[in-house]
């Protein structure tokens, strides 16, 4: 419900949704809460802030044609937190005063509603936003990485870590792998319903099962943990997503898979970065592109879509030929069609991977953002699907804070 307003000359819009309530300062500033009073994004002046549960803080911005994107935690994510609990305190006393008037037609229910939830958005301030993020560091532990359409999922860790943990472009996960028992899960389960409590509302695309790739854990393992989405979560019905690395994924059969689904599973993410072996070992990704396509293989045909990851700019300029021809390759083996999604992800070097070094020392010259769209360009123009394509999509892993 969209509900306009004016104090004295000045503008308000305040957007009341099942899952948050945002409210527009004169059509230049606009903050977002979840129903928990959390606070999620704001908007001032062509500069965005995202918050996650975690506390980190995105900021985007244009520069040109390019946008920057600078993470903050601390005091500077705590100073854009602090400003937006005033923007809900200011507004909550401008509706109590006698210059409020709102100019919609507007139930007295629904403005209360509208007062309750901003009285709430304005006691989440700075410290406020600190304790919630160590709570929800205690409940959560690390939320390495998520795929893009599932940012606003509930995330549930079956596991913790990687499995392999070897990919040389990657700093996501520094703990063991470890997986839960079911008592831990359930227990977590649980911590994380409490923790978020109306802020869940806000996180009900569906159902994130995490961690790194925990789609990897055996069948004999993994069934009580679904089983336990089911009792818990309603999970036949909300939908689980989760990833699996192409070689382990391998070892269940569609079989596996269409059980899984018809416990709640929906899409499976496969970070394929590539389809030429010989970049896969040196930037050492375990297993090969042939254990990728049966993975995907025996997935689509349980009868659950897919979500596979490219990455543009890996290897650079000695890899790219290999790169392109053979990704593309492996991409029409796969069999991708309808409802599926392909995710292509820029390589972003991070300085505390081994991956500059290792592609410095192989004298590996890296790829322009020209260069990169070019590849993709090349990669794309390479793929056959039979019936309706899947849909396209950015990865930048540098728009991600849960």
């Amino acid at each position: 419900m969209v509900l306009h307003a004016l104090s004295g000359t000045t503008p308000y819009i305040v957007s009341l949704k099942p899952h948050s309530i945002a409210v527009s300062v004169d059509g230049t500033l606009v903050v977002s809460w979840d129903r928990g009073g959390r606070l999620y994004s704001v908007y001032d002046d062509g500069v965005t802030w995202r918050r996650g549960l975690s506390g980190q803080m995105i900021e985007k911005r244009r520069a040109g044609i390019e946008r920057e994107r600078v993470l903050l935690s601390g005091d500077a994510a705590g100073r854009v937190v602090e400003a937006a609990a005033d923007v809900a305190r200011a507004t909550l006393e401008r509706m109590r005063g006698a210059s409020w008037r709102w100019t919609s037609p507007i139930d007295q229910v629904v403005a209360q509603e509208a007062r309750a939830l901003l009285a709430l958005a304005s006691r989440f301030d700075g410290p406020a936003a600190r304790a919630d993020a160590d709570r929800f560091g205690l409940v959560f532990g690390r939320v390495g990485i998520l795929p893009p359409d599932q940012y606003l999922s509930l995330v549930v860790q079956a596991t913790e870590g990687c499995s392999f943990n070897t990919c040389t472009f990657c700093d996501l996960y520094h703990e063991g792998y470890r997986v839960k028992t079911p008592e831990e899960f359930r227990q977590h389960v649980a911590g994380v319903l409490s923790y978020l409590g109306a802020s869940a509302s806000l996180r009900s695309r569906g159902i994130f099962l995490g961690a790194a790739n925990a789609l990897a854990v055996p069948m004999a393992r993994l069934l009580p943990i679904f089983e336990i989405l089911l009792e818990e979560l309603d999970a036949a019905r909300r939908g689980v997503f989760a990833f699996v690395d192409g070689f382990t994924g391998g070892r269940k059969s569609s079989a596996d898979y269409r059980l899984l689904s018809h416990l709640g599973l929906r899409r499976v993410y496969i970070g394929l970065e590539s389809g030429h072996d010989p970049l896969l070992a040196f930037v050492r990704k375990p297993g090969t592109a042939a254990d990728a396509i049966e993975t995907a293989r025996a997935i689509k045909a349980a009868g659950v879509q897919l979500g596979i990851i490219v990455m543009t700019g890996l290897g650079g300029e000695r890899f790219a030929e290999g790169h392109e021809r053979e990704t593309a390759a492996a991409i029409n083996a796969m069999g991708l069609g309808e409802g599926d999604l392909l995710y292509f992800s820029d390589l972003v070097e991070v300085p505390s991977t081994s991956y500059p070094v290792l592609a410095a020392d192989a004298r590996v010259r890296p790829l322009t953002r020209e260069e990169r769209l070019q590849q993709q360009a090349r990669i794309r123009a390479g793929l056959r699907f039979t019936a309706a394509p899947p849909q396209f999509a950015t990865y930048d892993i540098r728009e991600f804070t849960y």
